[in-house]
């Protein structure tokens, strides 16, 4: 088993600066808020770099795409990639929009500290078969070994940066390491921006100083580890979706919460 330090208390309150969709702005915030830092999401390219400047990681998320947003996002990633800003990207809907296809391998170009998506989205992006619709992945696309080799090769091209791949099992790649990672609970796609929430958790712990390979691991762990700890029987998509920021917050309390990983990792 990788050895991880345990981020908790975190060392500072951070600021972390999300320019995200709207339908999971709300959770975000509060999954962010559960960890002990602060968010901010300001997507106004009138004042994106204001909130910029101030922060300590920066998300990226393309799950509502418009052409100010776009702007925006390029600004606050030129500022993060010129100030080594810690910058996690959230490739959304690459698998269904050129458009959004295009600005995340223009983003590439910036260094984002990691590059998030579901099977499907990674798959399209790298240049791999996939079956994705919309922003969903696809069941047929959760082969992993041409998936993990593509990805490696990614990452000698990119040094530095992290792969953070979501489904059944979450895959984390970096230049010199590997992650196939199996907690979590299948309820987690009952509601939506969990995801997202992923993304906004990685900031978190890479605005703590975690590497990227080990944030990323942290951020997909914690998130699954506490919808683990959900008693679902019985209860209905609100009810889950309330439970799942309410354990955010206790899990942290557990000194011994990173033994529940549940994961192969190599070099």
């Amino acid at each position: 088993m990788q050895e991880f330090t345990n981020p908790f208390p975190l060392g500072s309150s951070s600021l972390i600066h999300c320019i995200t969709n709207e339908i999971s702005c709300e959770m975000l915030a509060n999954g962010i808020l559960a960890l002990g830092s602060k968010p901010v999401m300001a997507d106004d390219p009138r004042e994106v770099l204001d909130f910029t400047k101030q922060s300590q990681a920066l998300f990226i998320n393309l799950g509502h795409l418009f052409a100010e947003k776009e702007k925006a996002i390029r600004m606050a990633a030129t500022y993060a990639a010129q100030a080594c800003l810690p910058m996690v990207v959230d490739a959304v809907g690459v698998a269904a929009s050129p458009i959004r296809k295009d600005l995340v391998r223009d983003l590439f170009e910036y260094k984002p500290t990691v590059l998030k998506g579901n099977m499907s989205e990674i798959r399209s992006l790298v240049g791999l078969k996939h079956h994705g619709v919309g922003v969903d992945a696809s069941n047929k696309d959760q082969e992993t070994e041409d998936l993990l080799q593509a990805l490696k090769d990614w990452c000698q091209t990119y040094p530095g940066m992290s792969f953070l791949v979501t489904g059944p099992k979450d895959l984390i790649v970096s230049e010199n390491q590997v992650a196939i990672l199996g907690n979590g609970c299948d309820e987690l796609d009952w509601i939506t921006g969990t995801g997202d929430l992923v993304g906004a958790l990685t900031a978190v712990f890479l605005s703590q100083g975690k590497i990227a390979f080990e944030a990323s691991c942290l951020a997909v762990s914690y998130l699954n580890i506490s919808a683990e700890r959900i008693v679902v029987q019985g209860m209905g998509l609100e009810d889950f979706r309330f439970q799942t920021l309410n354990q955010l917050s206790l899990l942290k309390r557990d000194e011994n919460w990173l033994e529940a990983i549940k994961g192969d990792f190599y070099e």
